[in-house]
């Protein structure tokens, strides 16, 4: 088991008390590029190995739309603009991180890489990407719900 918070923002002890007592609030973000949006696969629980949308949590006094941002660059390495918030949802995984149950309030943004020509850049967190032209059913309902809303029929 991991004995650090996750990037180390956070005391092991206090994370683990919010995990067990609160939700964390997160940003998700539909990339849109090419008439297609873009899914990573996650390394990390919760969801570990599934298809999803990047994104992640929310830091302190960092708004919703900067955290967006950072995760498009964090993440994926791409530099985004930011368009509207296109859907917002509660998820609740058992396989949280630490082994503990995780809620996670979501809202999930459009966005738009800010050049035609940009590479990937996986972060550690996630092993794998791929371009979707539609919604697969075998997806997490979540992420369904996102591209549903992001255009994707």
């Amino acid at each position: 088991m991991n004995t650090d918070a996750p990037n180390n923002w956070m005391p092991i002890d206090i994370y683990r008390l919010i995990l067990e007592h609160m939700p964390i609030a997160y940003v998700d973000i539909a990339i849109v590029a090419h008439s297609a949006i873009l899914l990573v696969q996650r390394e990390d629980a919760p969801a570990r190995g599934m298809w999803w949308i990047p994104g992640g949590r929310v830091f302190k006094g960092e708004v919703l739309r900067d955290a967006a941002i950072r995760k498009g660059r964090e993440e994926v390495g791409i530099e985004c603009r930011l368009g509207p918030i296109i859907h917002t949802a509660e998820t609740i995984f058992e396989d949280g991180p630490l082994g503990i149950a995780v809620h996670s309030i979501n809202a999930c943004f459009l966005m738009y890489p800010t050049t035609r020509d940009f590479e990937i850049e996986l972060d550690s967190h996630h092993t794998n990407y791929k371009w979707v032209h539609g919604i697969d059913p075998d997806l997490h309902p979540y992420v369904r719900d996102c591209l549903k809303q992001a255009g994707l029929a």
